[in-house]
């Protein structure tokens, strides 16, 4: 007999739970609003924005370029990165190495970079304000304060272009040269 009273205790027990647990999840959904979202801190014309980003640019099997990002913002087809480490891919020589504060990737595959360029390709440093990379061209293109430094030389002009395909720079507007004297090497 004290069996079946511990069965209607435990039977009634298990139907209060089960209504408790019901009636918490029916009353959460309906009687809970839904968390405001403020708008205005949302940029309002960004499609999607990311951190640490890596995005690589690929020609007939040969990559051309390698970007890496703390951040990006995609706006219609163009994406906004800063700051950014880009490496070129030449045909020819060495990868060029290539940190800014800011850039734009275009079709996803032109970049437009403005702000504080250092380039670095063994054994020379260039530096400038602005550098356009074409993609369809295979070229880089570079304008306003633009300094080259390398063993025993520094030169500074206005407009560079650099055919990634055939390893030509191109130097224009403006070029001044200064050439320092190197000891020679001891054989």
């Amino acid at each position: 007999m004290w069996r079946i009273h511990i069965r209607i205790i435990l039977i009634i027990i298990i139907i209060t739970v089960i209504s408790g647990i019901i009636f918490v999840l029916t009353s959460y959904r309906y009687l809970s609003k839904p968390e405001s979202i403020n708008l205005s801190k949302l940029a309002t014309n960004v499609d999607i924005g990311l951190q640490t980003v890596h995005h690589v640019a690929v020609k007939d099997g040969k990559k051309k370029w390698d970007l890496q990002s703390e951040s990006v913002q995609h706006v219609s087809s163009d994406s906004f990165f800063s700051p950014l480490t880009l490496t070129f891919f030449p045909n020819k020589g060495e990868a060029i190495d290539l940190l800014s504060d800011r850039g734009c990737v275009k079709d996803n595959k032109n970049i437009a970079i403005i702000g504080n360029i250092v380039i670095k390709q063994s054994p020379w440093t260039i530096s400038c304000e602005e550098l356009i990379y074409s993609y369809t061209n295979d070229d880089i293109s570079a304008k306003n304060n633009i300094s080259i430094s390398g063993p025993g030389v520094k030169l500074t002009a206005n407009a560079l272009s650099y055919d990634l395909s055939t390893n030509v720079v191109t130097i224009t507007n403006d070029v001044s040269i200064t050439m320092t004297q190197t000891k020679a090497l001891n054989r």
